[in-house]
């Protein structure tokens, strides 16, 4: 299954849902002081650049007074040493060339922890990561990982193949990431970006892979997502999301349009939109689920869902029998409430459709209304084709497969619309 999720904001929404600014202080002509790789024992062709990124940042970046950018030129390296960059002020991290991954060494990549003031981007929009995942698949390493950094940016950078996930973005605040073209393999697993944390803003993000392209996780509040199938979780013990927004997101042949995840746990997902989605031939489509049979059982009662609404939605999935286009199972035990849904069109290429819900109360579909939010058992409703559906659009550049597990990926380039009709929002570096 090929699932691409592409985010983008309208400027309006960026200042009502972020809670303050994004992205890194200081301008990238400032961090002029360049600390070039090729001084530090690499160089181009190099069968390990892992060392001499190490080097060049802590006896470069690290020691000069003067804000600085660590260098990778243009042209193709292969690395085996991963590299933990901890603690930098006022840098950037420019990689213009394409780095292959040659160790099975499990963790990450690169590791950029405790940034502040930091920017990871590519000058030409071609440099990046070559995972070539096929050949450990699960038993590697992830790509990049962002830990505990602040006010930071990560963009115009190309990332194949993990063996696991491609982007880890884990605790912190005030980041921004977008024009990123990720393609993953048609597995579970293989997703794009996964982020928790607080104030992040996510956009114009291409994945290709089977389910997960840009997921929210807990602990995570204020997060602004836009532009191709998603999800949230899986939810566990003592989840805290709230304040998301999820919108203009296009999926086809994905996994499912958006799923919510979860089996036992604690804890509540509160104040959460998504809006304006469209998807095609995906298997699931609103998929709500906490009784989802692929993870185990955790303890708890179930996470409590409430104050949620789904918005302008046009989408079908393969067969509306065997998976409803809209499912909405929260848990008997912490029934989900003030769940809304308003111009959700989902239909089925069988042209038969069901609906599902168990202890949901709101509006729209088969959600349940009232104040008294007591269990009850799944209702299914079959109905016909809603009146407001149109055959959602299609993007130039759609695939119509996805990339095998067993195979090397190919490394694409980074596309410049990510959403039909809407413009990226900030151009590819190598256009400006």
């Amino acid at each position: 299954m090929f699932s691409a999720i592409i985010l983008f904001s309208l400027l309006s929404f960026v200042a009502a849902q972020l809670s303050g600014p994004v992205g890194p202080i200081t301008p990238l002509s400032e961090k002029s002081n360049i600390c070039n790789v090729l001084d530090f024992g690499g160089e181009i062709g190099s069968s390990d650049i892992g060392p001499a990124i190490q080097s060049a940042y802590n006896n470069c970046v690290l020691t000069n007074s003067s804000a600085s950018t660590l260098y990778v030129p243009d042209g193709d390296y292969d690395m085996q040493t991963w590299v933990t960059l901890s603690g930098g002020t006022k840098w950037a991290f420019r990689l213009d060339g394409l780095i292959t991954r040659t160790s099975t060494t499990t963790g990450n990549m690169i590791v950029v922890e405790n940034a502040n003031d930091f920017e990871f981007y590519s000058a030409n929009s071609a440099g990046g990561i070559q995972g070539a995942g096929y050949q450990c698949r699960n038993d590697g390493p992830r790509l990049i990982r962002m830990v505990t950094s602040t006010r930071w940016s990560l963009h115009d950078l190309i990332l194949v193949d993990s063996p696991e996930f491609h982007l880890v973005v884990q605790d912190g605040s005030g980041g921004e990431v977008y024009n990123l073209a990720i393609r993953g393999a048609d597995i579970g697993g293989s997703d794009g970006v996964d982020v928790w944390g607080d104030n992040y803003w996510i956009h114009d993000v291409e994945v290709t892979n089977r389910d997960e392209c840009v997921t929210v996780k807990s602990p995570a509040s204020n997060i602004l997502v836009e532009r191709r199938g998603s999800a949230m979780g899986s939810l566990a013990i003592n989840t805290s999301i709230e304040n998301i927004l999820y919108q203009y997101v296009y999926t086809v042949g994905g996994n499912q349009a958006y799923m919510i995840k979860g089996n036992g746990g604690s804890g509540t997902v509160t104040n959460v939109i998504f809006q304006n989605f469209l998807s095609r031939d995906t298997a699931y489509g609103l998929d709500v689920n906490e009784y989802w049979a692929s993870m185990s059982t955790l303890a708890g009662d179930g996470v409590t869902l409430y104050n949620i609404t789904f918005k302008n939605w046009d989408g079908n999935v393969a067969d509306g029998v065997e998976r409803s286009p809209i499912q909405i199972l929260c848990a008997d035990t912490a029934p989900c409430y003030d769940i809304y849904l308003e111009d959700v069109y989902m239909w089925s290429l069988t042209d038969e459709a069901t609906w599902k819900c168990e202890s949901a109360y709101g509006s729209g579909a088969c959600l349940e209304s009232g104040t008294e939010y007591t269990s009850y058992a799944v209702q299914t409703t079959s109905y016909t084709q809603p009146t407001g559906y149109t055959t959602p659009t299609t993007m130039t550049g759609d695939l119509t497969t996805g990339f095998g597990s067993t195979a090397p990926i190919p490394t694409p380039t980074i596309p410049t619309m990510f959403y039909p009709g809407l413009p990226q929002i900030s151009p590819l570096m190598k256009n400006q």
